[in-house]
């Protein structure tokens, strides 16, 4: 008897995620593509690419690198300096070749704060910041951003909520002060007459 083994499909994992942010009510404009050294850059830089030959808009590649943590020291600093450019060029060097071959492409570098996981989440306000300075309307990044709130949702919350009405008047016990005075004014005096009159 003959024993046939089947071979097993060999394991794929599912291709990486693209997250695509709008930080503006524009279309295809120039784009922020965000890179984090890992397997999911290659995505990102190819759909940067497709952007940049469809558009003709230049393409913002930033290298997403951690902070250490500010420091007085000027040596430390210089050396914290260095490593970021290190570690900037590294991750950029993937990606860059794909990307220029498209079109135009600028460089730059975002800085997040140490007790981030840029393979996990990135800050959605430091990543508008960085939109904002480059100009850029959208933002391709690797992992979700966190905190992040569409310009859409941003427009109709200004547009729904309207002016605020002025506040109300709260009105004064007895009358106004107006009022009161004419009252007090016309108030008949004892054994007299009342304002215009002279006593008796």
């Amino acid at each position: 008897m003959t024993t046939t083994h089947t071979p097993r499909p060999a394991a794929t994992s599912p291709a990486p995620e693209v997250h695509d942010y709008p930080f503006t009510l524009r279309g295809d404009g120039p784009v922020l593509a965000l890179f984090t050294g890992s397997r999911a850059d290659a995505a990102v830089a190819a759909r940067a690419a497709e952007h940049a030959a469809r558009t003709g808009h230049p393409v913002t590649a930033a290298a997403v690198v951690r902070s250490t943590g500010f420091s007085i020291n000027a040596l430390l600093h210089q050396a914290r300096g260095r490593r970021i450019r290190t570690e900037a060029d590294a991750v950029l060097a993937a990606v860059l070749p794909l990307i220029a071959r498209a079109g135009p492409v600028r460089t730059t570098t975002l800085v997040v704060p140490a007790r981030t996981n840029p393979y996990r989440t990135l800050p959605a306000d430091l990543v508008e910041r960085l939109a904002h300075r480059t100009r850029a309307d959208t933002a391709l990044s690797p992992v979700p951003l966190t905190g992040y709130t569409s310009p859409i949702t941003r427009h109709l919350r200004r547009t729904t909520a309207g002016p605020h009405p002025p506040p109300a008047r709260t009105a004064e016990p007895h009358g106004s002060r107006q009022e009161r005075t004419r009252r007090s004014r016309d108030h008949v005096r004892p054994g007299g007459s009342t304002k215009h009159g002279r006593p008796s």
